[in-house]
């Protein structure tokens, strides 16, 4: 059995999706000076803090779905593999939808300085985007590969 780079993309993509969950994620300035941050289970303000624990939520799903293509990749089923990995692709465009939505929601009138950690889960999805491009090229190179042995008439 050999090791690829394909699954080497997913194991990237699962720790730069578990890096993401530990950081915060959105600094706030609000223009009385005072200052929000938001990671993915709280948006903590001066006053309180409200959660918004969707965002882990996606982000572990996420990281559930990577799993189990790193699973799957060692039966070589390229089918369930390629739909694995267009899932965690929507989940993870789905975490920007919703981490936009609760930008909007809970924050009126301030001024956002985005972290480093809210980068890494659009590198997974290019990591994810990658793995598909070579999940497809791999399944492509067996195919080609059985159709050379076909006996001929």
């Amino acid at each position: 059995m050999k090791f690829r780079i394909y699954q080497l993309l997913y194991v990237a993509a699962i720790a730069m999706m578990v890096v993401a969950l530990m950081k915060p994620v959105i600094k706030f300035y609000e223009p009385g000076g005072v200052t929000a941050l938001m990671d993915n289970y709280a948006y903590t303000f001066e006053g309180g803090s409200s959660s918004v624990v969707a965002l882990a939520v996606v982000l572990i799903a996420t990281i559930v779905v990577n799993c189990f293509a790193i699973f799957v990749s060692l039966f070589s089923n390229f089918g369930l593999q390629k739909r694995c990995t267009i899932l965690s692709m929507l989940l993870l465009a789905g975490y920007y939808i919703v981490l936009l939505a609760y930008s909007l929601l809970l924050v009126e009138s301030a001024a956002a300085s985005m972290l480093k950690a809210m980068y890494l889960p659009l590198l997974a999805l290019a990591a994810n985007a990658i793995a598909f491009i070579l999940v497809r090229r791999q399944e492509a190179r067996i195919i080609a590969r059985a159709m050379g042995f076909r006996l001929r008439d």
